[in-house]
């Protein structure tokens, strides 16, 4: 599972269920994930996207009207889907049709999989399905997957940010900056070097675990920041995003990177090398903060990408 929770939503009128889209999000973010909605309002648009290779592997949950108009009704539109991917959860709903009409037009059709509710009680049903899926994966183990998977995906986007400034800055700004990367990573070889001549003599494998990586991904955030603080000033309001990543978000990940599971029954808790323990509700914590962190990011990129795109040069 991934720190998003991907939905195919079928609806014909989506604007009526803005309110609904607000409400899970509000309750799925309070648990450090985010809802990621993609609206279909006819057929046509729903053959797209289970098309797509994506849709087999990244949609957790799929939500069908049973009023789509034009004499189209749901559970046909679920038949459809099961074709395509047998064994996705299904929320069958409708602001008309009692339940008991809507289990019995599944089961007509032989669909497995289905919960049905009332339009009224679809955020509810939503969350509980949310629920349901998310126990299954929160224990510290997945839990720690998930965090590791959304720094990656921003680790990528730092990338893409120094790899765009660089395309930006002229000639010695660009140089300036393969100058501070390679000082880096001169940096971290010296350290290396002087750090191996040490551990020749170390008393346990345990000692040389941490000797490893050149121009980690500390590296590329603090130039990141730099490029912030001089060259691209007018993306400085990302800064502190990018300095909260680097407090924050990289020391928890590497902390859930090196941990151990406890071992008596389904764990609460994970203890570090160290023998301190991280809690399920702190790990709900640092998701919530990649969120919020994540966003930014993702709006640096378009920014430089957009600014690349009008430069003349």
């Amino acid at each position: 599972m991934r720190i998003d929770f991907n939905v195919l939503w079928v609806d014909d009128q989506p604007d009526r269920i803005n309110s609904l889209i607000s409400a899970i999000e509000r309750q799925m973010e309070a648990e450090g994930f985010h809802f990621n909605p993609a609206l279909c309002k006819s057929p046509d648009e729903l053959t797209g996207k289970i098309a797509e290779e994506v849709f087999n592997d990244e949609v957790d949950l799929v939500l069908v009207d049973w009023d789509l108009g034009a004499q189209l009704q749901g559970q046909d539109i679920i038949e459809a889907i099961r074709e395509k991917v047998p064994y996705k959860d299904v929320v069958f709903y409708s602001a008309q049709t009692p339940v008991s009409t809507l289990r019995q037009l599944v089961y007509e059709k032989g669909i497995e999989g289905v919960y049905c509710a009332s339009r009224e009680e679809l955020v509810e049903e939503v969350l509980g399905v949310f629920e349901s899926l998310v126990k299954k994966v929160l224990d510290l183990d997945h839990a720690r997957g998930i965090v590791m998977g959304a720094t990656s995906d921003i680790d990528h986007m730092v990338n893409e940010c120094l790899n765009t400034m660089h395309k930006l800055l002229d000639e010695t700004g660009q140089q300036e900056m393969i100058d501070e990367s390679m000082s880096r990573i001169t940096e971290s070889m010296d350290n290396l070097t002087q750090r191996v001549a040490e551990l020749k003599n170390a008393p346990t494998m345990a000692a040389l675990f941490d000797a490893y990586m050149i121009f980690t991904a500390n590296d590329r955030l603090r130039v990141l920041t730099r490029l912030l603080n001089k060259q691209f000033k007018k993306h400085v309001a990302t800064r502190p995003s990018v300095t909260k990543y680097i407090g924050t978000v990289v020391p928890g990940r590497n902390k859930l990177g090196h941990v151990v599971l406890v071992p008596e029954g389904k764990p609460s808790g994970v203890m570090t090398g160290e023998g301190k323990q991280i809690s399920i509700a702190e790990v709900r914590e640092l998701r919530k903060t990649i969120l919020g962190i994540r966003a930014d990011f993702r709006t640096l990129v378009t920014e430089l990408q957009n600014e690349l795109g009008n430069d003349p040069a």
